[in-house]
């Protein structure tokens, strides 16, 4: 344990130069500006681009100068950088601050290696990641570690310890309730090497669930509450993603895919620096990737291990955006027509390796796949309403599914939601004017009033729904993007009123739906058609589960067991126009 700690303790590097500078006549000396500076070499441990501010190890947040500078060194020179390449977590950063306690220099020691990830913990239902308390315990015992005190606290094997806020401080305390530290600085919790540490104040489908690495405790912006991050080897994280992503029954081969995949996605959100601010790479749930919701297990780890270091990339080497999810249903979709760019332009840019694709048998050449009018409102109702297509995706239950809403219903569950919507997403919650363009603002209070008509506007290539347009009473509003839809029409009596709202499913090859699930949250996904009934109502026809971009995890199941594809093959099918290649070839996207 004294060496796990001693890795994690170094020793703070400060070199201070003092400039004298003669003064002249008439002027008190020349400004501090000029006279003095410091330099810092610590851990990066947060980078708020927005507000300008660095926050180091143990000199806590630093805001940058005006006129600040980053450089890093290559191999035979040193290059102007930005602070895009000032990594959170880095340990190869240098930083000058002058006496106003402000950056003037960056600079970055070589590539910043990727070794580990940093992960932001939350809890328990993924709620959010604010905790009202830490409890934290370890069979090998634990080390509390105060690095800017230099104080330490020995935790006995399997004794429970709790940390809680207390006025922007963090108090920990021991199991028999003994108050052992009071702190205003981070805390972290140490175990052996090898051994884990169990958050026993939180519950993940495997219970409580046990961590490898070591955690940090901070407290939260506002003080009240404690943020938790883990810190663990790049390779190990992906032990706790992989099974909580891919069932192991899916089979080695497509759980060495899952594992290219999500070592792929782990590094877009490390280089993409989307958490920056709050001090991690990624969350622990779907807004990342899901993290140690269920145990490790041989043969998922066998998947890490077997593919340690492959990653993927496009055409023109960058880093490829490996997007997947559950089910298709017989469709996949091109990723600019689900998501729109981060400055909202939507479709946004056409991704070669990420495009639709048919992964249906064709009924009459099975060798082949499937082709059908996919703007065709008509074959697209009749697609999803055959129950006998097989595809890639034949043994999921979510190949093909149904629900029924009456008039009421949709109109409740339509009112309930897209109010909430128009809100979280403004440009993509459309209301038409009297010039009959549709522009963004608020929905009124009694939301669509009674529902007039619904209708497609736009597909996408794979048929998924981009546009749909709802004529109310009170207006006529389009709902843009697969995610705005789904989350407006909610099959659930949570939205929709009284009594149970029934979502059949079918698997590829079936006569008739045989699963049922009681009020499903959100609809499938936005690969759907659906027929009006005046009198009865609405009933969706659909297939698959999710967004349909990227890899099918019940595809690559297929895949894999019945034909046999090896990784690369599953990946390479749901991936064109990308190559394999080893982790080590980012060194100068990380830089």
């Amino acid at each position: 344990m004294t060496n796990q700690v001693g890795k994690w303790i170094r020793v703070l590097a400060i070199t201070v130069l003092f400039i004298g500078l003669i003064p002249q006549l008439g002027q008190a000396s020349a400004s501090e500006e000029n006279r003095s500076w410091v330099e810092y070499t610590e851990k990066i441990m947060a980078k708020d681009q927005e507000n300008g501010t660095l926050e180091l190890e143990l000199q806590g947040e630093i805001k940058l100068a005006k006129n600040y500078d980053v450089t890093q060194k290559g191999e035979n020179r040193v290059y102007q950088n930005t602070l895009d390449d000032v990594r959170v977590g880095a340990e190869n950063v240098t930083v000058r601050v002058n006496h106003k306690n402000e950056i003037t220099k960056v600079f970055i020691d070589g590539p910043t290696p990727i070794e580990s990830m940093r992960v932001g913990i939350m809890t328990s239902g993924f709620a959010t990641v604010d905790h009202e308390t830490v409890v934290l315990s370890s069979q090998a015992g634990l080390e509390i570690v105060d690095k800017l005190a230099g104080e330490t606290l020995s935790i006995a094997a399997g004794e429970k310890v709790t940390f809680a806020p207390d006025s922007g401080e963090i108090t920990v305390t021991g199991a028999n309730g003994d108050v052992l530290y009071t702190t205003p600085n981070r805390l972290y919790a140490f175990t052996e090497e090898g051994s884990k540490i169990k958050v026993e104040n939180i519950t993940r489908a495997s219970g409580d669930p046990s961590y490898r690495g070591f955690f940090e405790i901070t407290t939260s912006e506002a003080g009240d509450k404690l943020n938790l991050i883990n810190e663990v080897d790049f390779e190990q994280y992906l032990y706790q993603v992989v099974p909580s992503e891919m069932p192991a029954y899916f089979g080695l081969n497509a759980l060495k895919a899952q594992a290219v995949a999500a070592r792929t996605y782990a590094l877009g959100d490390y280089l993409s620096d989307r958490f920056a601010k709050d001090g991690f790479f990624v969350l622990d749930s779907v807004m990342s990737q899901v993290y140690n919701n269920t145990p490790e297990n041989a043969i998922t780890t066998q998947a890490v291990n077997e593919t340690a270091g492959v990653i993927m990339l496009g055409e023109d080497g960058s880093l490829v955006d490996a997007r997947y999810y559950s089910t298709s249903g017989g469709y996949g979709a091109s990723k600019h027509q689900v998501w729109a760019e981060s400055d909202g332009t939507f479709p946004s840019e056409v991704l070669p390796y990420l495009i639709a694709q048919s992964h249906t048998f064709d009924p009459n050449d099975p060798s082949q796949m499937l082709e059908i009018d996919t703007q065709s409102e008509e074959e697209i109702l009749e697609f999803y309403k055959t129950l006998s297509h097989t595809g890639y995706d034949g043994n999921s239950p979510w190949f093909r599914w149904k629900v029924s809403l009456s008039k009421e219903e949709l109109e409740n569950t339509i009112n309930a939601n897209i109010i909430s919507r128009q809100a979280a997403d403004p440009k993509f919650v459309l209301t038409e004017n009297e010039a009959g363009e549709f522009v963004s603002q608020p929905i009124p209070e009694e939301g669509i009033g009674e529902l007039v008509d619904m209708y497609v506007a736009k597909r996408g290539d794979g048929g998924n729904i981009m546009e749909l347009v709802i004529e109310g009473t009170t207006g006529t509003y389009k709902i843009i993007k697969e995610y705005n839809i789904r989350f407006t029409i909610r099959p659930s009596n949570a939205f929709t009123g009284d009594g149970n709202v029934v979502l059949h499913r079918a698997t590829a090859g079936s006569t008739d739906y045989t699963g049922t699930l009681n009020n499903y949250t959100i609809l499938p996904s936005a690969f759907f058609g659906f027929e009006v009934d005046e009198e009865k109502g609405v009933t969706f026809y659909g297939g698959g589960n999710g967004h349909g971009v990227g890899m099918s995890q019940y595809g690559a199941y297929y895949l894999g067991t019945t034909l046999g594809y090896e990784y690369d093959s599953i990946l390479t099918t749901y991936y064109p126009n990308m190559s394999l290649n080893d982790l080590s070839v980012l060194t100068n996207l990380a830089k």
